[in-house]
């Protein structure tokens, strides 16, 4: 199973003076199991992307099949597919508005008319996978609690509708070090413990290189280059020129290799970046 995107186009208010293409035949398979990141730089189409994804906005060309099913094909409740593909966006504890932690992750099961005892199960399951303790926390106002706390609380919203792909926009967006730490961990987990699909909309280029196994990067509306990390990262000039950054390692093995080194570009942590420096000295390839 998986999610295909075939031939997308869309067009922000067409036939008017304000007319702007934002995305522009996009072909895109993101397979059951995977851990996809989307990159590029602000107005290249990324959130009108995943918008799509989930039938929040519908193509004006194109189609999205989610499980061998189109979305906008006549007769299918898009209901469906916004339980399968769920959806947080930038700074979702925005969204969190009842008194308990409890009741605010319980509401979207509660509207999919599961049996309470279901909620419950459901509430339990999803506060376990964001690391959040159950009994100490779910009588508590969400609106006392840390920042990063509110973040998971708000992701474990759409987990306790069990869905088979999670699309998170920028989801460590305005949090400090500690929390950015705990909800890469917990996403990272989702993946590759759960088997939940992830769809990551990230500016961090440590953190898509990190967890992502496929990147796709978005320019002017289209996908300008995909792949695996490293073959994406390889094209580091590339990325450059577009006005990307480039994963904090690969960025220094960019700026070794324009002085000379002979060095491998897409390197992601710093014991593998210092296991290339030491090669090349001691093979005396550095400039």
């Amino acid at each position: 199973m998986s999610i295909e995107i075939a031939d997308l186009k869309y067009t922000y208010m067409p036939g008017t003076p304000y007319e702007r293409v934002a995305l522009e035949q996009i072909n895109l398979t993101i397979d059951e199991g995977s851990f996809v990141g989307i990159i590029g730089h602000t107005g290249s189409g990324k959130s009108t992307l995943i918008q799509h994804i989930n039938g929040l906005l519908k193509p004006q060309q194109g189609r999205i099949v989610v499980d061998n099913k189109d979305i906008w094909d006549k007769g299918y409740k898009r209901s469906i597919v916004r339980q399968k593909v769920g959806l947080v966006f930038q700074y979702p504890e925005h969204q969190l508005f009842e008194e308990t932690v409890f009741k605010d992750v319980a509401f979207g099961p509660r509207n999919m008319g599961l049996q309470e005892a279901q909620v419950l199960d459901r509430v339990r399951f999803a506060m376990d996978m964001v690391g959040l303790d159950y009994k100490s926390l779910k009588e508590l106002s969400p609106f006392g609690l840390s920042g990063g706390q509110r973040r998971r609380i708000a992701i474990a919203g759409v987990l306790a509708m069990r869905p088979k792909y999670l699309v998170l926009d920028e989801p460590t967006a305005g949090l400090d070090p500690r929390g950015k730490k705990e909800i890469l961990e917990h996403i990272h987990k989702m993946n590759r413990k759960q088997g939940i699909t992830i769809v990551l909309v990230s500016h961090n280029m440590d953190e898509v290189a990190w967890l992502a196994n496929k990147i796709i990067v978005m320019e002017k509306g289209r996908i300008s280059r995909s792949g695996t990390p490293q073959e994406v990262f390889d094209h580091g000039r590339h990325l450059i020129e577009m006005g990307l950054a480039l994963p904090s390692m690969s960025s220094l093995m960019f700026r070794l290799k324009e002085q000379g080194w002979k060095v491998k570009q897409s390197i992601f942590t710093v014991e593998d970046a210092e296991k290339e420096i030491l090669k090349n000295l001691r093979c005396g390839n550095n400039a």
